[in-house]
């Protein structure tokens, strides 16, 4: 009487136990669970399906053979108890490849049942669509609220500002503090004395000198002119060309008289900025105009015959600026020698705070 690997008796030396030998087929132990064994069948019938062997005759015949033991073994292992096969009594010595067992590989039906066992779970499957859903959405809702954040009077500003900053530290390795940076980009006494102040006295032509260096270096990635253009935190109106295009950018087409940035327009008369046309859609545009002389702060709404610097305070940055047009999303102020003579208010779009006389 021969010994087999597992310790119970084999009849032939040559031959083993029939499921010491089913076992083995899959690299299993004696201590196999049934998890364990479907887990193992599931591995080795797609590595050995025939299919992608169909233009090697060899290969396919040998994959089909080792198909068909595998089958057999899982035949012999799924069929009768553990316990029936462990008493030894009874026991035919049996080799894997003369296992007889139903012939898995032949039918359709068996065939898509395999293919349907191998895919993912239906609970995984639902896991994956929600979570590419759930991408899809927060992509919209993102760009609906970037938009909006973008044109919004009151917060576009700040909401710009941050998204520049944020930019800005992913491109660059800066030599500054975060906090330097931060209060530079976020101070509106910083963003008044670099764009708006006509004629700063020596304390704040002091600051704008300590601080153009960090702001030259923040934009240096999109400038396209020469190093001397010395850029500032917002457009603003009688900007060069170069100015211009050191903040925002390289433009997507250019004139003479026009920058064009997508749907974005900034118009120019002389090489100084005239006007422009933002469009909210097509990216955050820095632009930004302040009232030139004192309002007074205590003003609630403009009427006909105020001035320019009355509707910058009352309604803030335009989304359409020209010499005689002042634009905020659908409506829009009528300017005549900078006095206010009309205007068309859609309160659906960013109502004015106007008052009739």
């Amino acid at each position: 009487m021969h010994s087999c690997p597992c310790g119970d008796p084999a009849k032939e030396a040559n031959n083993k136990r029939a499921r010491c030998a089913a076992l083995e087929t899959f690299d299993l132990k004696s201590s196999a669970t049934k998890q364990d064994i479907e887990d193992a069948y599931r591995t080795f019938a797609k590595l050995w399906q025939p299919d992608p062997f169909q233009r090697d005759e060899k290969l396919k015949k040998v994959a089909e053979a080792k198909l068909k033991a595998i089958n057999a073994a899982y035949s012999v292992l799924t069929s009768a108890p553990a316990e029936s096969d462990l008493s030894g009594e009874g026991e035919q010595a049996v080799s894997v490849e003369t296992i007889s067992a139903p012939e898995r590989s032949g039918s359709f039906g068996e065939r898509c049942q395999r293919f349907i066992g191998a895919l993912p779970r239906p609970s995984k499957l639902m896991a994956i669509a929600a979570l590419i859903a759930g991408l899809c959405v927060a992509g919209f809702l993102w760009k609906g609220i970037d938009s909006y954040l973008t044109g919004e009077p009151v917060v576009g500003e700040q909401y710009s500002n941050l998204k520049t900053f944020l930019r800005v530290r992913l491109r660059e390795k800066t030599q500054g503090s975060w906090s330097d940076e931060w209060h530079q980009l976020f101070s509106h006494e910083s963003a008044t004395v670099a764009a708006a102040s006509p004629q700063p006295d020596s304390t704040e032509q002091s600051d704008r000198q300590d601080r153009t260096p960090h702001i030259e270096h923040r934009y240096e990635s999109n400038a396209v002119q020469p190093g001397h253009v010395k850029a500032i935190p917002y457009i603003t109106a009688d900007l060069t060309k170069a100015e211009v295009i050191a903040i925002q950018g390289t433009p997507t087409t250019f004139s003479e008289d026009k920058l064009t940035y997508a749907k974005t327009e900034f118009y120019f008369s002389d090489d100084k900025l005239a006007g422009w046309k933002i469009d909210p859609a097509s990216g955050p545009a820095r632009v930004k105009l302040w009232p030139q002389g004192t309002v007074d702060p205590s003003l609630q709404s403009f009427t006909l015959g105020s001035t320019k610097d009355q509707v910058i305070a009352l309604q803030g940055t335009p989304t359409v600026f020209s010499e005689d047009t002042f634009g905020y999303g659908g409506s829009e102020v009528y300017f005549q020698n900078d006095q206010v003579i009309g205007w068309k208010d859609d309160r659906t779009s960013v109502p004015l705070r106007a008052t009739a006389r």
